[in-house]
């Protein structure tokens, strides 16, 4: 190495070893908690630790809904098949065009009503039935 390197080295170790110095010296002070910060932290953590028990509780309590809702929904559908209805699975749900009945092409006849049956002469009057005046 030459003169003016070597100088120019050793002027800039001594330099780093300077500004090491003083940022040892700063160290112990930046190490050193603030209690103000350390609350703050606390409570932020006391914070996030009641937000994860209510995420938690918000999940059980949606699943039970979602579970009640579609026993309702097979309850509902049951009943349905009961009365002789076809729900559709979504309001919004569309037939077919080939589904609906072409005009004049139906299935089975309309029936008339039929008309009530005159009561017989030895049936008693029921309670349902109006005295006549």
């Amino acid at each position: 190495m030459d003169a003016p390197g070597s100088a120019d080295a050793r002027e800039r170790v001594t330099k780093w070893i300077e500004q090491t110095r003083q940022l040892f010296s700063v160290l112990p002070e930046l190490l050193v908690t603030d209690p103000h910060v350390s609350e703050r932290v606390s409570a932020a953590e006391k914070e996030a630790e009641r937000l994860r028990r209510e995420l938690e509780d918000l999940k059980r309590e949606n699943n039970q809904l979602r579970g009640e809702r579609d026993e309702m929904a097979q309850a509902m559908s049951l009943v349905a098949q009961k009365l002789g209805f076809s729900p559709r699975k979504s309001p919004f749900e569309r037939s077919h065009v080939g589904d609906h009945p072409k005009p004049g092409d139906h299935s089975k006849p309309v029936e008339p009503p039929k008309a009530a049956e005159p009561p017989k002469a030895g049936d008693s009057p029921k309670a349902t039935d109006h005295p006549k005046v």
